[in-house]
This record gives C-alpha cells, structure tokens and sequence, in this order.
C-alpha cells in the first residue's frame, strides 16, 4: 500500500509504546495516530495474508486497507478477547471472503478520511516491470502460474485453509481462534482442502 493511504506514523521505541493495549485504549479513545501505529505495525501482515487470497496487488492493497477501515470502526467493540493482530486479521480474511463471494464492493476509503470524514482516497500498487527472464525461470513461474491458479478456484473455505497453513504456516490453534471453529474442524477442512488443491492440479497438469 502506498504510505499516503495510512495515517503518518513512526513506531515509538519499546520502551515508550507500552505495547498494543496501551495503543488500543488510546485508538478507542479516538487517538488516531495510537491507530496509526497499529496500522504500521500489522500492515504487511494483512496485505500479503490477502494478497495471497486474491492474488492481485491492486486488489489486495484496496482489501487490507478496508480491513483497517472496518477495524477503526469497530475498535469500540474491540475486547481483548484475542490479539489485536488477530483480530485485525479475521476483519481482513472475512473482507476476502465477501468479495469473493461476489458482494458489491464500495471503492476502499482512506484511513485518513475515514477518521476525518473526508473524501475518498485513492489506492494502488507500483506495477513489476516487465524485463525478459531466463527460461528456467519462465518455467518456474508457469509452475507457480498453475499452482495460484489452481488455488483461486477453489471454493472459499477451501481456498482461506490453503493460505492460512500451507502458504503462512499459521498453527491450527491460531486458524481455529481467527475463523471461530474447532481446531478438529480446522484439520477437517485442511485435509479436504488439500484434496482438492491436488485434484485440481492434476487436472492442468493432464492438459
């Protein structure tokens, strides 16, 4: 995301930051910079978690930020119950899930104007270029093509349990407390979900 999308912020020495709940009670008080913090400090998370479910920057940066759109909205109700980073997260992989079901998506809202009331910011990513590469490596890329590919079709459910595990090695206990089910219900649909990631990549790769 780009740095103009989120609220100016230097992350404060250790000593001095108090750590995240300090920063909470602060962001709940309408302490927009405490928020900024937060936002600085859990903003690669979100993104490449999301990037990795979208598998489109543009889309992804407009889908981290709303999540933490949504988060300073709904910080009021923020309890501590769970970790401000998993709880920002289950904001950002539930955004994921409504837009690929197909919800109508409303332009993301800057952080900035969110907290102001202001216009609508824009969003966006710098593009890779576009340089020739070695054939070794155009081969590599058509295998990680096929695999993303193959990923993107799978059913959501599915789909959120491939990232979660197989892409950021997240442990079962932390899936079950992001997505609210039992950890058996976790491996359940790992397992499922990895049967059909397979099936689905025999089937390209058969082509």
């Amino acid at each position: 995301m780009k740095k103009s999308e989120l609220p100016v912020a230097t992350p404060p020495p250790a000593a001095e930051a108090g750590g995240d709940a300090d920063l909470i009670r602060r962001a709940q008080r309408g302490d927009g910079d405490a928020y900024g913090q937060l936002v600085v400090k859990y903003q690669d998370l979100v993104y490449n978690a999301v990037f990795r479910m979208v598998n489109r920057e543009d889309q992804a940066a407009d889908i981290a930020q709303e999540a933490f759109v949504k988060g300073w909205r709904a910080l009021g109700s923020f309890e501590g119950r769970a970790q401000f980073g998993t709880w920002i997260y289950r904001i950002a992989i539930n955004a994921c899930i409504s837009d690929r079901r197909g919800l109508k998506r409303r332009k993301a809202t800057s952080l900035n104007s969110a907290m102001s009331g202001g216009e609508d910011g824009e969003g966006g990513m710098d593009v890779a270029d576009d340089a020739p590469e070695p054939v070794e490596q155009l081969v590599d890329n058509e295998k990680v093509r096929l695999v993303q590919e193959a990923i993107g079709e799978l059913e959501h459910e599915f789909r959120t349990m491939i990232v979660l595990r197989d892409m950021e090695g997240r442990p079962y206990e932390e899936i079950a407390e992001v997505l609210e089910v039992p950890v058996g219900t976790v491996r359940s649909r790992l397992h499922r979900a990895r049967q059909a990631l397979k099936d689905k990549l025999k089937t390209k790769l058969e082509k």
